[in-house]
């Protein structure tokens, strides 16, 4: 059943609430790189920073930490942020490192301080699509403080696409945020399958969406991708707050090579 989008006052006060949690977010950004120059800790700072932020959207029952996924088919990299249930035992715990049951999984988020290359950001992309091999259902994330351009990701997505189409074209990343500059996220069915088009844009910034709107959109996509559940009703204004009603928001379509190869694998 499709959910009714209501613009309320309440849901206009938790777009306030987002809009200060990414002025947080990107005060603590600019505040750390005046101290720190090691890529490393940067990183591992970054992915503290949005994990603390994620937890206060989230239902108590979702934990947020870090670590890996362990299923029949052997054991995930390290993910940078693990979302999970918590009406499942933790496997391992020690300090921040985290292994969890895959039935208990409910999203991974990729954090990235800077994917300024095709190969890193295809590196990632690849990361994502191993990670759902194991985790069909649930979130595939990329967030990225900084990155390459959009029309620069989506070529490099089309090409993991190419390298084998029937297999890579239903394991690309649910959502792909880049702070400050566009917010990808990917059009899947009710079941998680790929449809057409693959992905609607939101860019960031003027003439766009802002930044606490991508970070609800962040929030929403644990909804729709993690939880597959009913939206709460401080989301369910997320199509306003995305601009898709304002007509902020694009439809990117598969490239003309693609689109019979993969269009035979997607149901109508």
């Amino acid at each position: 059943m499709t959910q009714e989008r209501v613009t309320t006052k309440g849901s206009e006060a938790m777009q306030n609430v987002a809009e200060h949690y990414a002025r947080e977010l990107n005060a603590q950004f600019r505040t750390l790189n005046h101290f720190v120059s090691h890529a490393g800790e940067i990183g591992r700072a970054h992915e503290t920073f949005l994990r603390g932020i994620l937890a206060r959207f989230l239902p108590q029952n979702i934990r947020v930490s870090s670590g890996f996924v362990a299923s029949p088919k052997g054991t995930s990299r390290q993910q940078d942020i693990l979302l999970h249930r918590r009406d499942f035992s933790t496997l391992f715990e020690v300090g921040d490192c985290t292994v969890i049951d895959n039935k208990s999984f409910v999203g991974a988020i990729e954090i990235k301080t800077d994917l300024a290359s095709s190969n890193e950001f295809c590196k990632a992309v690849e990361a994502q699509a191993q990670l759902r091999e194991m985790c069909y259902s649930g979130m595939h994330a990329i967030y990225a403080w900084d990155a390459l351009s959009c029309d620069t990701a989506l070529n490099t997505l089309w090409d993991f696409v190419r390298s084998a189409p029937t297999k890579n074209y239903d394991s690309m990343p649910d959502v792909i945020c880049v702070r400050g500059q566009y917010f990808l996220m990917a059009n899947r069915n009710r079941y998680g399958d790929q449809q057409s088009p693959p992905y609607h844009l939101w860019h960031v910034g003027e003439g766009g969406i802002t930044e606490g709107q991508a970070l609800l959109g962040l929030v929403a996509s644990v909804w729709k991708f993690g939880l597959n559940t009913v939206l709460p009703w401080w989301l369910l204004s997320w199509h306003q707050h995305m601009g898709i009603v304002t007509g902020k928001s694009r439809e990117i379509p598969w490239p003309e090579d693609l689109r019979n190869s993969v269009m035979s694998g997607i149901d109508p």
